[in-house]
């Protein structure tokens, strides 16, 4: 699954006095966009560990780019519980809420429907990322879990870690 997927959004960028149509793709990450996928979040070494698991088909990475700036990534993961599921969608915050989150989340649900699947999942904190639950929600995704608490590493921007408990809530939709 090498192809590109062009994808024209003609909403217009908010926060803007002018009306600027944004164009940009949608595409597979290769190892050329660490640098660019650092910008988003300055983390090195999650995302060489996600160019390898990508390069041994465990996960795709999937990003957003115009003009070769990329400004948004997403996973689909395909190891692990609940699968193949959604994770980690971020999108710079000057270009949210132009329909990119969406793009990927339908560029990543294409591969997944390519790959044989019926179904697919997502887990999102509740409490911490509303506008997640509700982006979700959007593209038909239901619950199925009550909320629980989890245990992972976190990342801060300079790249270090930390350690945090928090609230997830799993989802799922069918894929048509």
């Amino acid at each position: 699954m090498n192809k590109e997927l062009n994808i024209y959004n003609s909403d217009l960028l908010k926060n803007r006095e002018e009306e600027v149509t944004m164009n940009y793709i949608i595409r597979l990450a290769n190892e050329n966009d660490l640098s660019g996928l650092c910008d988003i979040r300055n983390n090195k070494d999650l995302f060489t560990n996600y160019l390898k698991q990508l390069a041994k088909r465990e996960i795709y990475l999937a990003i957003a780019e115009q003009d070769s700036l990329i400004f948004g990534f997403g996973v689909l993961k395909l190891k692990g519980t609940l699968l193949p599921k959604l994770s980690d969608l971020n999108v710079k915050e000057d270009y949210r809420g132009n329909g990119i989150g969406s793009d990927l989340i339908r560029y990543r649900e294409n591969i997944a429907k390519s790959l044989g699947y019926s179904e697919i999942f997502v887990s999102v904190d509740p409490i911490e990322n509303p506008k997640m639950i509700k982006l979700i929600s959007k593209h038909g995704y239901k619950p199925i879990s009550d909320p629980y608490f989890k245990k992972a590493i976190f990342y801060n921007d300079d790249g270090t870690t930390y350690n945090k408990t928090y609230k997830r809530i799993d989802l799922k939709k069918l894929l048509n």
